[in-house]
């Protein structure tokens, strides 16, 4: 009975914790809501490597997310071409 009310306060203390860290991943990992314009004109001022860059990380995301599995495996191949990429992409 003891161990079952010290399992409740912790319960209580640790759900608000859990909630707010939800809720900061949430918006975190938020997309960016940015107009078409604005992403136009960003695309625009960028050089083109980056964009060749940025291309071939979505194409190779593309080829992962078409193995038609629900959860795609991804290849040390895979990782380390996505990585590379992603070095490569601006933020």
């Amino acid at each position: 009975m003891l161990l079952l009310k010290i399992l409740h306060q912790i319960s209580k203390i640790v759900q608000p914790i859990v909630n707010r860290v939800e809720l900061s991943l949430k918006a975190w990992t938020k997309p960016v809501s940015e107009s078409l314009v604005v992403g136009t004109v960003s695309d625009l001022l960028t050089s083109k490597p980056a964009l060749v860059a940025e291309n071939a990380f979505l194409r190779q995301q593309l080829v992962v997310l078409k193995r038609q599995v629900k959860q795609p495996k991804l290849t040390v191949i895979d990782r380390g071409l996505l990585v590379l990429l992603a070095s490569r992409v601006r933020p």
